[in-house]
């Protein structure tokens, strides 16, 4: 229910802020179909709008795509992070081939998203490509990988591997725009979905990835940074501050600063977005007065 909730939230947000038409291809299991569908239906039917989409059972389309979710998952999830052990995970590499060919291009969004500008604006932003763009995707902003880049940036002094630039601090897949067309074109993308390709750059940037297609688009990015848009980071805004006790307060800034409009928050890592804050807040406070 909570997966559930996240996602009417989100829904919700991107109907407030645009009158463009919206069509939705969900990725489920088929135990959730029925509730999912009636929740969006809701949503849709308070802003007096046609709900368009599409179900996809997630486990068909895994299984059709086992051999090279199989071969992601042998490099991308090195220990057991709970949830980043569903095929979820490690499907979006794939889907110019998981999705029917008349689907050209993709937004990809987590479910805990608030939108606060048109997604239309977003969706212009695949007009901004340059040709060998496939993917656009913003930056992960904790510094997870210029320590999971460790190894790598202690052997090579001086590395843009995983410093704080754009491009090269890796990547967050809350919000991803997919051009699949391209991506059925791109040699280069495909040859990076062979396992001894895969093999040669976790050898080579000394990586071991544990989050799955969020690891995968980080260390290609790492060799082959042309394949990717950058995405700026006011289009996913993530809210995580968990790493801060990790690293010096200093260095936690240069990665988690974005600056200017922000156009989407991501309330990730279990993070709050702020009018949910708000209301724990006096739910809690109303919880100490009753105890008192």
């Amino acid at each position: 229910m909570k997966i559930v909730r996240g996602m009417a939230k989100t829904f919700h947000s991107i109907l407030e802020n645009t009158h463009s038409p919206i069509y939705l291809h969900v990725l489920l299991d088929s135990n959730s179909k029925l509730r999912t569908s009636r929740t969006l239906r809701k949503v849709a039917r308070n802003f007096r709008r046609r709900l368009n989409i599409t179900y996809y059972d997630v486990n068909d389309m895994a299984d059709q795509n086992r051999g090279a979710i199989n071969t992601i998952r042998k490099y991308f999830f090195n220990k057991d992070v709970g949830r980043y052990k569903d095929d979820i995970f490690f499907l979006s590499e794939v889907f110019h081939d998981a999705f029917p060919k008349r689907l050209r291009k993709i937004i990809f969004l987590d479910v805990d998203l608030k939108f606060l500008s048109d997604i239309r604006i977003l969706y212009q932003k695949f007009e901004e490509f340059q040709p060998e763009n496939v993917i656009g995707i913003g930056p992960d902003l904790q510094p997870q990988y210029r320590v999971d880049f460790g190894q790598y940036r202690k052997s090579h002094p001086g590395t843009p591997v995983a410093s704080a630039r754009p491009g090269k601090q890796g990547f967050n897949t809350g919000v991803v725009l997919f051009n699949l067309d391209r991506m059925r074109r791109s040699q280069l993308y495909n040859s990076l979905l062979n396992a001894t390709v895969i093999e040669n750059l976790c050898n080579k940037y000394l990586f071991k990835g544990y989050l799955g297609h969020q690891d995968f688009y980080t260390l290609a990015g790492m060799e082959y940074p042309e394949l990717y848009y950058n995405l700026d980071c006011s289009w996913n805004r993530q809210l995580d501050v968990g790493w801060r006790n990790e690293v010096e307060n200093e260095i936690f800034d240069q990665y988690h600063r974005c600056e200017g409009k922000i156009h989407v928050m991501h309330a990730n890592g279990d993070s709050l977005l702020p009018k949910d804050s708000v209301r724990l807040r006096k739910k809690q406070t109303i919880m100490e007065r009753t105890f008192h």
